[in-house]
Parts: C-alpha cells; structure tokens; sequence
C-alpha cells in the first residue's frame, strides 16, 4: 500500500471518486485511491459502475454541458479548473443516496470541464472510431474453475485492460466478488478492478491504470481478499 494512502485521511480518499472517474488525479493520487478502493471492495462496486461514464461525458457540446448543470437541482458549484475541487464541492451539497450522487457528481465535474476547456484535451481523450482490442489466453492457476483472455494497451496515461472469463466450476460462480490484480516489477500489488460473478461468464470487462505498462510485471485475477491467483498473464 502506497504512503500517500497511509498518509491520507479515508475521510478526504472516500471524495476522490468523481475525480478518479474523469482521470483528474495526479499520478500518486489515482495509486492512493486504487489502494483505497482495494481495501473497500463496496465502494470499488460503486466506482466501477461509472466505468463508461466518462465516455459519454466526452460527447457533452458547451451548451449540453450548461444545461446539465443547470438541471442539477440546487447546485452552486462555482466553475474552476481543479475537478477534484469540483467534485469534492459537489459531492458534499448533494443528499441523494451514495449510488445517484456519486454519479451527480461526475456529470457536474464533467460538464464544468467542458465549459473549462478541459474535456477532450486532458480529461476525456476523444477517439474518432471504436477500437477493438485483441485479447489472448491468461494462463490458468491451480485451482480449476476460472478461464479468462486479457488485452492490454499501453497508453500515454498508464495502461488499459480488458478481459472477459468463463466461470468452469460451481464454486467459481458462486464466490461474493474478483479482483484484476496488477503486480508492478518493484512487487507492489495493486486491485485495479473487481466485479461480481453473474451466471457462466463475464464479457466486456474494462479497467484503466496510471501504473506504465513498462512497470507491470504481471495481471492476474483472484477471489477478493485472496492471494491466489486464478488466471495470470506475466508481461
């Protein structure tokens, strides 16, 4: 776990989240916040549904982005260039219940970005076609039950990953929740992404990580709260 996570009160990590979502934090920070949403699996849920959020954010024109604020009942939120301000500004003036303000919040963020200028040049990178992604076989663990296939894209702001896995035996589909679990050459262990099994297998999973893909040593995927790898690609 990193220091700047030991060193953060959880209090201010648990208002990072729309920050974290639009890509606004600094390098050390996302780290910090990744190790905070490992040791709180309930709030990774939560953060991982807004996964395409981002995405679609990107589309907002400024007068799309004003009138979303403008529907945000009750908001006040003064424009500025820091997002993570933003968000933690918003976060504290909207009572609505954990799930509908976080993602609130990152609407409003969003849309203060655009009319910042941000969006499209640092926080949403605009791609002009889909992309796919070619995944290949991970190598299976010990235990028998899990198979999966991983992508992994080396980009300018860390690395992107994305996987499917097939559920093989009956105690597979029946574990609370996994982790993709990132190992950098230095040792360090880091929980990018988690979800929870929902019948034979799981398709179009996605996570993003400041961590350079020169840094990985390798990816595997786990029960949450286990070390033991299930499904491992070495890098």
């Amino acid at each position: 776990m990193s220091d700047k996570f030991d060193r953060t009160p959880v209090a201010d990590l648990a208002e990072w989240d729309a920050a974290y979502v639009l890509g606004a934090l600094s390098p050390q920070d996302r780290r910090a916040y990744e190790d905070y949403l490992a040791a709180n699996p309930a709030r990774a849920a939560e953060v991982a549904g807004l996964a395409e959020m981002p995405a679609m954010l990107a589309a907002l024109s400024r007068e799309e982005a004003a009138a979303l604020i403008d529907a945000d009942e009750g908001s006040a939120v003064e424009q500025s260039a820091d997002v993570a301000s933003l968000a933690q500004a918003a976060a504290k003036r909207q009572r609505r219940s954990r799930r509908t303000m976080l993602a609130a919040t990152v609407a409003v963020a969003a849309a203060l970005a655009v009319l910042g200028g941000f969006v499209g040049a640092t926080v949403f990178p605009r791609t002009t076609s889909v992309q796919t992604v070619a995944m290949e076989p991970m190598q299976p663990g010990q235990r028998q039950g899990l198979t999966a296939q991983l992508a992994v894209t080396e980009k300018k702001w860390g690395t992107e990953l994305n996987w499917a896995c097939e559920y093989t035996k009956d105690w597979a589909r029946d574990v609370d929740s996994y982790d993709i679990v990132v190992t950098t050459r230095d040792g360090v262990q880091t929980a990018v992404g988690s979800w929870r099994p929902a019948g034979d297998e799981a398709t179009g999973l996605s996570a993003a990580t400041s961590i350079p893909t020169a840094e990985i040593r390798s990816i595997d995927i786990r029960v949450s709260g286990s070390d033991e790898p299930l499904a491992v690609r070495n890098l």
